[in-house]
């Protein structure tokens, strides 16, 4: 009787949660007592990596598979886009639950717009090998940073990471200089969103609120107010340290929007995001949604 009001609650907590699943950990205790391993759940919950190989089925014309190899000898494939007409190209690192198909269509009215798109594949996800961890998508980040380069040629590179991909975003920001590097929906760290008691379980630890106040490059940071994934308050965390510390960028506020704002809203910021790219300087000047409301730090 125990273990089945032990089995219900987990399930409920899960449910709760599943989006980002991040808060599973709430549940581990009892995953323990279940005689689970509790150190195997965690990890799929916080990589619920999708297994079905990617596809090009319904992307925008130009869309291609690219392949890059990591330090550590993984080979991933990826999607990308190539730029036109000296347009920027985004380096995109999706959310956990995530695929790379799911960044170009998300994207999509900027690809039309000659812009270029290099979507992440991480190791594990959608077909690669390999076994997601902070520290192996460090390595995929740098390995698809390299190939993005190449791609944007002597144009802007813009680095967006959704959810748990702002925090792979956050990490290659302390080993590159990015050109400018926009978060959306991400939280401030992984132990933030994790219950005291079961932190000590966690073995990847994404500390976003440290990177932020350690970026040298233009930060925008994009969250919806009624996030249920990553509650509103974890972005208004990470605006505080960028105040605090005193980086250069902006806080977009989507009124309404949940976890993933919908992709005008989100192809509006970021032409907004590359007109203060590449001007340089001075206030950010673009058209917004009247659903965005927009406080320069």
């Amino acid at each position: 009787m125990l273990a089945q009001a032990c089995r219900t609650a987990n399930i409920a907590a899960m449910k709760r949660f599943a989006p980002l699943a991040l808060a599973v950990v709430v549940a581990s205790s009892l995953v323990l007592a279940l005689g689970f391993d509790a150190r195997a759940q965690i990890h799929r919950q916080i990589y619920p990596a999708p297994t079905a190989p990617l596809s090009l089925s319904g992307l925008p014309e130009g869309a291609a598979f690219v392949t890059v190899t990591t330090a550590d000898g993984v080979v991933l494939k990826g999607i990308e886009v190539p730029p036109r007409d000296g347009k920027p190209t985004f380096l995109m690192f999706h959310g956990n639950g995530s695929a790379a198909s799911r960044s170009i269509d998300w994207l999509a009215p900027l690809i039309a717009e000659g812009y270029g798109v290099v979507a992440t594949e991480y190791r594990e996800y959608s077909g690669n090998p390999g076994r997601a961890s902070e520290t192996g998508l460090a390595a995929d980040a740098d390995a698809f940073y390299a190939r993005a380069r190449t791609v944007a040629g002597g144009g802007k590179l813009i680095v967006v990471g959704h959810s748990l991909g702002g925090g792979v975003a956050l990490g290659l920001s302390r080993r590159q200089t990015l050109d400018a590097l926009v978060t959306i929906g991400t939280f401030s760290s992984l132990s933030d969103m994790a219950p005291a008691f079961v932190r000590p379980l966690l073995t990847d630890r994404y500390d976003n609120k440290g990177a932020v106040a350690m970026l040298d490059e233009p930060y925008y940071l994009v969250h919806g107010d009624a996030d249920e994934v990553v509650p509103f308050a974890q972005g208004k965390v990470l605006q505080a340290t960028a105040v605090a510390d005193h980086r250069r960028g902006a806080m977009f506020t989507v009124h309404g929007a949940g976890h993933a704002p919908d992709t005008p809203t989100v192809a509006a910021i970021l032409r907004a995001v590359v007109a203060k790219t590449e001007a340089g300087g001075g206030p950010i000047k673009a058209e917004l949604p009247g659903s965005v409301a927009l406080a320069p730090f």
